[in-house]
């Protein structure tokens, strides 16, 4: 499953700071790959997994857990994209082919 260094760690308990649980993390696959959305939650919802990271949870719902195998996140501070949350996914999907998106959406990003 997923992974998070000590520096992602860190600063999800800095932001939960005892009122929330733990963070969510869901997986949205789209033409250019994965995107991730993020957001402190109190409780687990039904279906959840729960990682525990230290004294932290991580709640990831059955579908994103699929893609979440084998990836890991970290937190950078000072890059030329600024600061945040990162990820190193296996299983990315490649980028879609030049000249158009391949996806049956009718926008697509």
């Amino acid at each position: 499953m997923l992974t998070l260094t000590d520096k992602a760690v860190a600063v999800i308990k800095e932001v939960c700071k005892d009122e929330y649980q733990g963070l969510r993390i869901v997986v949205n696959k789209g033409c250019s790959g994965f995107s991730y959305d993020m957001g402190l939650e109190d409780a687990a919802a039904q279906g959840d997994q729960v990682l525990e990271f230290s004294d932290i949870k991580v709640f990831v719902d059955a579908a994103s857990a699929l893609w979440l195998t084998g990836a890991s996140m970290d937190y950078v501070e000072g890059s030329s994209m600024g600061s945040g949350f990162v990820f190193d996914n296996p299983n990315t999907p490649p980028p879609a082919a030049a000249g158009g998106c391949s996806c049956a959406l009718k926008s697509c990003g």
